[in-house]
């Protein structure tokens, strides 16, 4: 009987899907000066970009072998929402993903992702992608505004894209995260007092290991 049970045990484990690695994320304070040094080598990835899809009667219908991923405008999900629009940014090509912004009272609320294979991702601001597209970081939020201040991490790991890595600072939010090389970040933090009244800057180097 113990023996049965180990096998059963094995066979669950061998059948459960392989657990992403976990990530370390370093900060490292830099200087003005060691900032804007470093911000000459900054890499932006703008991938390619079509347009297979047209948006039709206010709505975008994408096909995946999962099913149809449907944005209507008017509804967020399942919720009825006047206000609720989407518009089609296009497919690009060397990441096999769709990209649709969500809109509500006129500003963007979601940046919704489906990719070819039917794996769809709502994101709360733009992805912005390491030099081999092999993850990116969604920066949004903020201590004066709506919404928290928050960094997500997302990497590839067989063919899905997972968050690996958070964090949510209560001290400061993202002025300005970019990417030196595939796995180091460029940061400026903008810090507010209590009152709001005042702010300032700071920079750190994000390392990922």
């Amino acid at each position: 009987m113990k023996g049965l049970i180990l096998l059963l045990l094995s066979l669950l484990d061998i059948a459960s899907p392989p657990k992403p690695p976990a990530v370390r994320v370093v900060f490292s304070p830099l200087t003005q000066a060691a900032y804007v040094s470093a911000s000459k080598h900054i890499v932006e990835v703008k991938p390619s970009v079509t347009f297979p899809l047209k948006k039709q009667r206010g709505r975008i219908v994408i096909p995946t072998p999962k099913g149809q991923r449907a944005f209507q405008d008017g509804w967020i999900g399942k919720e009825r929402d006047e206000d609720a629009r989407y518009t089609y940014l296009g497919y690009w090509p060397s990441l096999h993903w769709h990209l649709v912004e969500g809109y509500n009272y006129g500003e963007v609320y979601s940046t919704n992702v489906v990719t070819q294979g039917g794996q769809q991702l709502k994101l709360d601001g733009s992805p912005s992608f390491s030099p081999d597209t092999s993850q990116f970081v969604v920066a949004s939020g903020s201590l004066d505004g709506l919404g928290a201040p928050i960094i997500q991490l997302f990497q590839l790991n067989n063919g899905t894209w997972r968050e690996s890595w958070k964090i949510e600072p209560n001290t400061w939010q993202v002025e300005q995260l970019e990417w030196l090389t595939k796995n180091t970040l460029l940061l400026k933090e903008k810090h507010w007092d209590k009152g709001f009244s005042k702010s300032w800057v700071t920079y750190a180097r994000l390392t990922i290991q």
